[in-house]
């Protein structure tokens, strides 16, 4: 799918975040686009290059669980005391990218 413009727009949707060493972690999103996302976590990454994102997505009265394999491009300790992480798209679906223009578009 191609991707002709990415508004990027804070968001709030929870989910969980899985490293590579099995350490599963509550994140919740901060902005995202239709290229990258950013969450807090309790946690850093511990390493990992690769994380999987699950996130329970609301727009306009749709729900989506959105499983995303990311690239990590950022781990940051914040001033709130978690990890500020911003995480680059590896894998998407066409359907949760739809979902992810859709509620970008629509708050941009």
């Amino acid at each position: 799918m191609s991707i002709s413009h990415s508004p990027y727009v804070r968001c709030f949707w929870t989910g969980s975040l899985f490293l590579t060493n099995g350490t599963v972690m509550p994140i919740h999103c901060t902005h995202i686009s239709t290229k990258m996302i950013e969450v807090e976590a309790p946690e850093g990454l511990q390493g990992s290059k690769m994380v999987k994102l699950e996130l329970k997505a609301i727009h306009e009265g749709k729900t989506a669980t959105l499983k995303v394999l990311c690239d990590p491009q950022l781990d940051v300790f914040n001033e709130h005391n978690k990890h500020y992480i911003k995480l680059i798209y590896h894998t998407i679906s066409d359907k949760d990218l739809t979902f992810i223009r859709e509620y970008a578009d629509y708050h941009s």
